[in-house]
């Protein structure tokens, strides 16, 4: 096993996760009702969040289809708390009708597990300021599928991705700098959790590569359990131990559901290096 020595911390913005939903993988059903998700929304705060990506609609395979309607009522309230506090969101949709009132909301990220393929969107993205997390999936529309892959050329389908849809954004006069990359994890890559941790070791080549931020989100997620033989509630350490190791790898996100966690153990670790 290669170690990390002569390796030093970095220090990663660390995104946690809300979910204003029925059918999250995780945590469904508990932030619904606006009361419960300003709660969640302000224990972030505290943990130490730097910013909350709040979705209200799942991409997990058995999720439900839900209407853009239901998404911005979800979102609204909790949207209106977090500017009177000037505390960065990110809103994370792939329906455009929902991100254009995200950035109507002038939020401070735009998060979309399809990458923005919409052009019909790019108009209105160029004339904002957000920064863009465009994601890869193998699925590449909607949410994710249950599908194996092949680890080998996973990374290569991953920068072939990436390479078409930052020209396109480019193009449409998105500056880069506002572009955040986010390879996917998960059900993302494959159903076969090597692909998964393929990636994860070859991390560093999408910044060598491209030479932009990369975020990464892997909390929690099934192919953790299928090494770990944990149920999603039990995957707290092999989630936080992929998270050390990716503040080593120089990622600049890390998207999570137990922020308190990580900045524990982020602390630490700057004050050991």
């Amino acid at each position: 096993m290669k170690g990390l020595s002569g390796l030093r911390v970095g220090i990663p913005k660390i995104m946690g996760i809300l979910n204003i939903t029925e059918d999250s993988f995780s945590d469904g059903g508990l932030y619904l009702e606006p009361v419960q998700a300003l709660q969640k929304a302000r224990q972030l705060m505290e943990d130490g969040a730097d910013i909350i990506d709040v979705g209200a609609a799942s991409s997990n395979p058995v999720t439900q289809e839900v209407p853009y309607q239901t998404e911005i009522d979800r979102l609204r309230p909790v949207l209106d708390w977090l500017h009177t506090g000037n505390f960065p969101v990110s809103v994370d949709s792939f329906n455009p009708v929902v991100q254009k009132f995200a950035l109507e909301r002038k939020v401070q990220y735009l998060n979309d597990i399809q990458g923005f393929p919409n052009a019909e969107l790019y108009p209105d993205l160029a004339a904002s300021d957000c920064k863009l997390i465009v994601m890869h999936s193998i699925q590449r529309l909607g949410p994710a599928v249950i599908v194996e892959t092949k680890p080998e050329t996973i990374l290569g389908e991953i920068i072939d991705f990436f390479s078409e849809r930052l020209k396109q954004l480019e193009n449409s006069g998105i500056a880069s700098e506002r572009i955040i990359l986010d390879p996917g994890m998960g059900f993302f890559l494959g159903a076969n959790p090597e692909s998964s941790y393929r990636v994860l070791k070859e991390i560093s080549r999408l910044k060598e590569r491209f030479n932009l931020p990369v975020l990464v989100g892997l909390s929690r997620k099934s192919f953790l359990g299928a090494i770990t033989g944990r149920d999603v509630k039990e995957r707290g350490p092999a989630t936080l131990a992929a998270e050390i190791y990716l503040s080593y790898m120089g990622v600049d996100y890390i998207r999570t559901h137990d922020v308190r966690a990580l900045r524990d153990a982020l602390k630490i670790l700057s004050l050991l290096n």
